[in-house]
């Protein structure tokens, strides 16, 4: 038998299995930066009173683990209490 059909399989297998645990890493992830934000928050609420040092603390949480989404959603928040 030819070793270049073998070696064929073997490769196609191998990028099979790289695609498989990159998209489970992305996953992974995302899952870890959402429960660290989740904790973070929390912390910035426990630490600080209502007011300018719990935002700025959930700002910074947002900006290290949040989607842009999320950071979004934390700016909208900030238009719409100025000018209702």
């Amino acid at each position: 038998m030819r070793p270049i059909v073998p070696l064929s399989i073997v490769v196609v297998v191998a990028i099979i299995v790289g695609i498989m645990g990159t998209s489970n890493y992305d996953i992974y992830v995302t899952e870890r930066d959402q429960r660290n934000l989740q904790l973070a928050v929390d912390d910035c609420k426990k630490l600080f009173p209502q007011g300018m040092d719990q935002e700025e603390c959930i700002t910074k949480s947002l900006d290290v683990f949040g989607t842009d989404y999320q950071k979004e959603q934390w700016n909208q928040r900030d238009i719409y209490s100025i000018n209702p």
